[in-house]
């Protein structure tokens, strides 16, 4: 054995370019076959941090839209209503548990004396409440927080982000940051592992989807039945655990994905 061993190093020795090229090639095997694990276990097997998972749908209405249509990053075109249509539904319909709306956004931010660029995600008062996320710090975002447009200036954090940028002090609860030239004020961080329901971004920071105006300058649309724009999804329903029983225009989700639904477990 251990001549056969010295045989093959002194043959690699001989030809160190085809060595070199050889531990390259395993090299980027091993690392491509781990990035796709990596994905196929985000998208596919690795449930979100809430609850109950298996209990989630994305709510979608297929067919012209007619008007302005934005898709977002956060599902496909069929899963996005528009703002009085989404307020419409969360006060009328009585199939689900709850029913939130979300969007993805751009973010220029600036806190304790330094700038980044990076993503947040405007939700609506019963998007934490719907999913049962508690915070880790502080308390998260509710309804009364999206009572009025424009009128709650506050902001949740992600663990990771409170972690990265403030080394989970605790005092950064009541502390002013700045987002897209707003002055949000901190009410509480997210529980460690939460990073939204849209699979890839990873947003940094939660805001109410009805401050848009505000920390979205120049944008008007919350009246506009034919803008399409908040994504309609994450109702929790019971029903939902029987896919016969699911409504015929709600798709079981784990992460809001415009290739990949998790699909619900039968009860």
């Amino acid at each position: 054995m251990l001549a056969h061993l010295r045989l093959a190093f002194r043959t690699l020795r001989k030809t160190p370019f085809v060595t070199a090229v050889a531990v390259g090639s395993i090299a980027l095997g091993i690392g491509a076959n781990a990035a796709i694990f990596s994905l196929f276990d985000r998208i596919l097997l690795r449930p979100l941090p809430v609850p109950a998972p298996e209990a989630l749908v994305n709510l979608a209405a297929p067919g012209p839209k007619p008007g302005s249509t934005s898709c977002n990053q956060a599902g496909d075109c069929a899963q996005v209503f528009s703002y009085p249509m989404f307020r419409d539904l969360e006060r009328t319909q009585t199939v689900f548990t709850g029913l939130a709306a979300h969007r993805l956004f751009g973010v220029n931010l600036a806190a304790r004396g330094r700038t980044l660029s990076t993503e947040g995600v405007q939700v609506s008062g019963s998007y934490f409440p719907t999913l049962g996320v508690q915070p880790a710090l502080g308390r998260v975002l509710s309804p009364a927080d999206d009572a009025t447009p424009g009128a709650h200036p506050v902001v949740v954090l992600s663990h990771g982000f409170w972690t990265a940028q403030f080394g989970q002090d605790p005092a950064v609860l009541n502390e002013a940051i700045t987002v897209n030239g707003t002055s949000l004020t901190v009410v509480g961080v997210a529980a460690r592992g939460f990073e939204g329901t849209t699979l890839g971004p990873r947003p940094d920071i939660f805001v109410p989807i009805s401050m848009r105006e505000v920390v979205t300058p120049g944008w008007k649309g919350f009246d506009n039945r034919r803008s399409y724009w908040p994504i309609c999804s994450d109702g929790s329903s019971p029903a939902c655990r029987s896919r016969r029983h699911a409504p015929p225009s709600t798709r079981p989700t784990g992460r809001s994905s415009p290739t990949s639904k998790r699909r619900c477990r039968p009860a």
